[in-house]
């Protein structure tokens, strides 16, 4: 595992165990300096981040399901906690690969650690149906095999 994968499942282990809960929507209201907007962002961008006077205003998109927003807000998350010095980055629901090491890789790494590492193995014939429950690309399957 890259460095880049295990810091950000460290810190979302750190941030599961601080606030007692894996709901992205509770931890945005505890943690200092986050805000949650939603807002008509049109049909393919699911969320993005600015970070602004250390104020870190993540903004969601209207045109997706609770499970798809939260899987969202908890990617979104990561980048408010460790890439705040990256460029704006949208979450696309055509999103083409994450680059290792890249912004968008280590906020998937978080993502993925935060709504399902560290209870128990998931199931690999589940992996699909996640996916699509929560309206990910395909190929960020690979993500389950760094959360085991």
């Amino acid at each position: 595992m890259r460095y880049e994968a295990e810091s950000a499942i460290v810190k979302a282990r750190s941030i599961i165990n601080r606030y007692n809960t894996r709901d992205p929507w509770t931890v945005a209201e505890y943690l200092p300096g986050v805000q949650v907007v939603k807002r008509d962002l049109g049909a393919n961008i699911m969320g993005y981040t600015l970070v602004a006077a250390r104020r870190a205003i993540i903004n969601l998109s209207t045109a997706q399901s609770y499970s798809s927003a939260s899987g969202v807000l908890a990617h979104e998350l990561g980048h408010s906690q460790l890439t705040r010095s990256a460029d704006t980055n949208y979450f696309y629901r055509n999103a083409s690969v994450a680059r290792t090491g890249s912004a968008e890789y280590i906020a998937n790494c978080f993502m993925f650690q935060f709504m399902f590492g560290d209870r128990g193995g998931i199931n690999p014939l589940n992996y699909d149906q996640i996916l699509e429950e929560y309206e990910l690309p395909q190929w960020m399957v690979r993500y389950f095999e760094l959360i085991r």
